[in-house]
């Protein structure tokens, strides 16, 4: 189902506005879980291990990066968008994203992660910042729909607001992420037993 619904988000984007959207970190960071999530099928399928220690690693980063797809659209993008009841914006920016951190928080076995994996899981948003400020400065590629165009974001459009204020808004962003990366391996290092100690009236 998670496959399915990631599939379909990214193919209606693509589908209806261009090749351009994969500009977009949003459409990227979709498309990752729609190849990650075809691959777990696939893995399922063949019997492999879905458990493994490795495997649960990469997948928190993948959490990770689309669940910062969800957090900043709704806080940042959301108030300023024209056509929020899209099947495809919903899709995108919240089933999807909701979707994937629930498999990750119920799903997959506790104590998996190391202490510097949160630092690991912030790579896939800074390599999306570095090019996108690429694209803005250099390449110039045209993003659909995008007000900044040729910068997908509007923190990231350094012309129009000055370093300051995009250094300001990525180094908040960039702190969000990595408080949020140790709290997904705090919960999930947690031991159940510890609640049901807590709460056993004997």
């Amino acid at each position: 189902m998670l496959a399915i619904l990631a599939i379909t988000g990214t193919g209606l984007e693509i589908a209806k506005y261009g090749i351009g959207m994969l500009m977009y970190y949003t459409v990227l960071s979709n498309l990752l879980v729609a190849v990650f999530a075809v691959y777990m099928v696939y893995a399922m399928n063949k019997g492999q291990n879905l458990q493994d220690q490795n495997f649960l690693r990469i997948k928190a980063g993948v959490t990770m990066s689309i669940m910062i797809t969800c957090v900043v659209y709704h806080i940042m993008l959301a108030p300023l968008a024209e056509h929020f009841w899209r099947v495809e914006n919903l899709l995108c920016h919240y089933i999807v994203p909701i979707y994937f951190l629930l498999d990750t928080l119920i799903v997959d076995r506790l104590r998996q992660y190391k202490w510097l994996d949160p630092v690991w899981w912030t790579s896939l948003p800074l390599a999306y910042m570095a090019f996108g400020l690429v694209n803005g400065f250099f390449l110039k590629i045209p993003i659909p729909d995008a007000k900044d165009s040729p910068f997908a974001y509007f923190f990231l459009n350094v012309p129009k607001y000055g370093w300051n204020y995009v250094l300001t808004y990525c180094a908040i962003i960039f702190v969000t992420y990595l408080l949020f990366g140790y709290v997904l391996a705090g919960v999930k290092s947690l031991k159940p037993q510890s609640f049901l100690a807590k709460s056993a009236p004997f």
